[in-house]
């Protein structure tokens, strides 16, 4: 039995700036997985590895073929499991990820075997252990969908207990850990400790993850996992790590008392950090270099409308204590669909005004599988799942047109990164090569209006 996991390439021009491109961390919990079960596997990211998918199906001869990969990966998953069964229908093809556990029904095709629905390890142990004679059990395998003649099953949903996840195999990061930054942190590794998220934001769906059960791993297993990892910079991936005061207080006292000596980088909310400045202080001190906060707007009304339940007053606060406490603060902005000219202007000025270092602007998108999205499905201008990046209008804007809008994006997108070269958080990369693929991608843009 062999099994071949797969991360699909990216199709964002921008995206391939290699800013930030982050450890294949659920491609290692599935090879590990499969070496506890004696199962013969291997790591193909095709966001690193320049080798076509056929290439590396002919070089390896996989039996099972497991694909993870996000929304706007959606159709090239799609397509390598095409290209998958025409080089071999017999492979087993397998897709799971997070947007295949919130939207797996986008996923019914004749070209895939199972959809796993659940962060949870088990259903992919029990169908490479099982093999080719896995179908006399999937009636019995919870968290998973599997074709039965030309119909759909989708078996109970089963939620995860993250401390029973094992700590992850990186031999394969520790191969190529050059590849993996995030941002002017080369190399860096990936650490997920909890899953879904226990805010209500209504246009994220992360907190769908799990059923929107949140469920966090203790937090000395973290710890040891972090202990073990070959690599000075961990970037904590939960949706948002600081969260239980008592569980953030005594990750530090662990750092501190196995005298762990890393740079930190992790998701917050804005008003954790404002209510509890002596524990970002505390962060800071044992190596905490950069917090992603997103403050996603900059006034009570917009805040509100997307179920924040932060203020105004609470971002601007947030950002001054991370200033005091020497910790970058990472910030994350949605430009809203009924934006002006003035609103792109008035976010710019308001992030280099606050002193941010770096800011990253979103275009407002309602993702499939949130309240948000059925609010607004019926007024969709593509059906292109890649547009689902937060960098294409997915809505028609409500003040201006769609090249008038773009063109103030573009506009912003420039000014912020040129502000955070300026701020030395770009030194490692070539903005000549920055701002040439962000002109062919804005040309892409308007050529498809």
């Amino acid at each position: 039995m062999k099994v071949l996991l797969v991360r699909p390439k990216s199709l964002n021009i921008i995206a391939n700036i290699d800013v930030i491109n982050l450890e294949p961390l659920e491609l290692e919990y599935l090879y590990t997985a499969a070496l506890g079960e004696k199962v013969n596997c291997q790591i193909f990211d095709a966001l690193m590895d320049n080798r076509s998918l056929p290439e590396v199906l002919r070089a390896y001869g996989p039996d099972f073929v497991a694909i993870s990969g996000y929304i706007t990966q959606e159709a090239l998953i799609l397509e390598y499991s095409k290209v998958i069964k025409e080089y071999d229908p017999s492979i087993r093809v397998l897709v799971g990820g997070v947007h295949a556990q919130v939207n797996y029904e986008r996923f019914f095709a004749d070209t895939v075997d199972y959809i796993i629905h659940t962060s949870a390890l088990e259903p992919f142990k029990k169908l490479i252990k099982l093999g080719t004679d896995c179908n006399t059990a999937l009636e019995e395998m919870d968290g998973i969908c599997y074709r039965k003649g030309s119909d759909w099953i989708t078996n109970k949903q089963l939620f995860i207990d993250p401390d029973e996840l094992p700590i992850p195999d990186r031999s394969y990061f520790n191969q190529s850990k050059h590849l993996y930054r995030y941002l002017g942190y080369s190399p860096c590794a990936v650490v997920k400790t909890a899953y879904s998220c226990p805010y209500q934001c209504n246009f994220c769906y992360c907190r769908k993850i799990n059923g929107g059960r949140y469920a966090a791993r203790k937090i000395e297993l973290v710890v040891d996992e972090i202990e073990g990892i070959e690599c000075d910079s961990i970037h904590i991936v939960d949706d948002t790590f600081l969260v239980d005061r008592e569980r953030v207080n005594r990750f530090i006292e662990l750092i501190k008392e196995k005298n762990i000596n890393k740079n930190f980088i992790f998701y917050s909310r804005a008003d954790f950090v404002v209510e509890n400045e002596d524990l970002i202080q505390a962060l800071g001190a044992i190596g905490t270099k950069g917090i992603i906060v997103g403050l996603e707007a900059i006034d009570d009304g917009k805040l509100d409308s997307y179920g924040k339940q932060c203020s105004e007053d609470i971002n601007e606060r947030c950002v001054d204590i991370l200033k005091k406490c020497g910790i970058d603060c990472l910030a994350l902005f949605i430009i809203d669909i009924n934006a002006a000219k003035k609103d792109f202007e008035r976010l710019y000025k308001w992030i280099k005004g606050a002193g941010l270092k770096y800011a990253s602007v979103s275009i407002f998108t309602p993702i499939p599988g949130t309240k948000l999205f059925e609010k607004y499905k019926d007024q969709l201008i593509t059906d292109k799942i890649q547009h689902w990046d937060f960098l294409h209008l997915v809505l028609e804007p409500g003040n201006m047109s769609r090249k008038a809008f773009y063109l103030e994006y573009y506009k912003l997108f420039l000014k912020l990164t040129f502000l955070g070269k300026r701020n030395g958080v770009y030194d490692f990369v070539d903005m000549n090569y920055i701002r040439k693929t962000a002109k062919v991608f804005f040309a892409s843009l308007m050529k498809a209006i």
